[in-house]
């Protein structure tokens, strides 16, 4: 029989670096109920419409259903992506690394919203709704995608880009180094398999 490996997303992390109780009910004992919020839906339409956009995809259905406000954000944004668009090498692009961590393993997954290349350096985009990171540089989908990224592409030369949809500002997150952003995930993924032992 296999043994289950133990899988992490940036989110997952952050609940449990924030509370172990709250993990463990979200993410083990599923006592969680996700709200449908209005931004969330927002946000799935927006996402949608970029990623289409980018494959060179008829989104006119999908524009069609816009409302005003919509139809004004999105067509202020296509701007900002028309003459980047042919630089574009993936959108919705989902990931999973297997991580080694003392004499075991788990993974990390997630999905990187598009992936900018020019020359030889890579963004990675994140399209936001809600708020940007108040705190970038160390937010943990910051660390965990840089992370993950550098593994999969084997390169250092990469940032992460959090960009608003609704505002079209942006912060960068430029990589720094591996070594660091695997130690701060490890302490965390340890919470969690110390509290295992202990039950």
């Amino acid at each position: 029989m296999t043994k289950q490996i133990d899988t992490f997303s940036s989110n997952s992390l952050k609940v449990l670096d924030k509370s172990l109780e709250e993990f463990m009910d979200r993410y083990i004992y599923n006592l969680f109920w996700a709200k449908k919020e209005k931004r969330a839906q927002l946000g799935q339409k927006f996402h949608s419409l970029i990623c289409f956009y980018l494959k060179g995809f008829d989104i006119k259905k999908l524009e069609d259903v816009l409302d005003d406000n919509e139809r004004q954000t999105w067509n202020n944004l296509k701007k900002i992506l028309e003459d980047k668009k042919e630089n574009f090498i993936q959108t919705e692009y989902s990931f999973l690394t297997k991580e080694a961590l003392n004499n075991s393993f788990y993974c990390l997954t997630g999905r990187f919203d598009a992936i900018y290349k020019k020359e030889d350096e890579y963004i990675i985009y994140d399209w936001k709704t809600l708020n940007l990171p108040k705190n970038p540089k160390d937010d943990l989908q910051s660390i965990v995608y840089l992370y993950c990224f550098s593994r999969i592409q084997k390169s250092e030369k990469i940032k992460l880009r959090y960009l608003s949809i609704e505002k079209l500002n942006y912060i960068d997150v430029e990589f720094s180094d591996s070594k660091t952003y695997k130690k701060r995930i490890d302490e965390i993924v340890l919470k969690y398999y110390n509290a295992k032992k202990e039950a």
